[in-house]
């Protein structure tokens, strides 16, 4: 199988190999959170491999004094999946599961919604794992481990109802879920939901912004953000499955 798409290997992060013991995790995937929220959906990507880098340099120093980064893998809010320890190497992420499953941050926090790239970099991490390493496809949450708040409640629930465990592409249940339907003269929060994310990817709504109401000002941004992905619909008065894909990539491409 290879690699998945958007890999972002520890060469690319100018790191080189990982100085940690050998291991060979093969039950599994470990899900796992900051503890605090960090907003990284909303920064651009660069903001991801900062903190990443960041992490490593907290893991490394005198407060923590590990051989490198806990984790295995971190996917973002942005879709992307950065490599910690990598394979086959020792975790410092899951007491009882370090040498026996492969952790992954989201690095979120409590109040934050892992987004539908991000479900879908985890889908992607733990099909490769399976394929070309022999892992389990059985996907839990830290807290799965000790007495611990992480994942966090959000991210555990996607846990627990199988969201993680779906193929790649698969429904997330989660983002796009919560636009597709909407159509003109709606009001309400899912639609001020939809303006936010329009003009947080650059379409804006300069005479109304977000007010929860679905008029021809939304319209067009929706058409406009449609038409930025490549179709060739000409209407935005309703948000289809597809229409929603569209509003997302070009979200996910404006934070990138």
């Amino acid at each position: 199988m290879g690699r998945p798409d958007k890999y972002v290997s520890r060469s690319d992060l100018g790191w080189g190999p990982s100085p940690a013991d050998y291991a060979n995790p093969t039950r599994g995937l470990v899900i796992h959170y900051d503890s605090s929220n960090l907003g990284l959906a909303s920064k651009p990507h660069s903001s991801c491999v900062q903190y990443w880098k960041n992490t490593r340099s907290f893991h490394t120093g005198p407060s923590r004094g590990w051989a490198d980064i806990g984790y295995s893998f971190f996917a973002c809010p942005h879709g992307y999946i950065l490599e910690g320890r990598g394979i086959r190497k020792t975790q410092a992420a899951q007491p009882g599961g370090n040498t026996t499953y492969y952790s992954c941050t989201l690095a979120g926090g409590p109040s934050e919604d892992p987004t539908s790239a991000q479900i879908d970099a985890v889908r992607r991490l733990r099909k490769w794992l399976m394929a070309d390493y022999g892992v389990s496809g059985t996907v839990k949450g830290h807290r799965d481990f000790i007495s611990t708040s992480c994942p966090g409640n959000k991210a555990y629930a996607l846990v627990k109802n199988g969201t993680f465990s779906k193929e790649p592409g698969a429904s997330t249940g989660g983002m796009e879920d919560d636009m597709v339907g909407l159509r003109k003269g709606d009001q309400g929060e899912r639609v001020k939901y939809l303006q936010v994310i329009l003009m947080k990817a650059g379409f804006d709504l300069p005479k109304y912004g977000a007010d929860g109401h679905y008029g021809a000002e939304t319209e067009a941004a929706v058409l406009a953000a449609r038409k930025s992905q490549g179709s060739e619909q000409n209407f935005g008065d309703r948000i289809t499955g597809w229409a929603a894909a569209q509003i997302m990539m070009a979200f996910v491409k404006a934070r990138s």
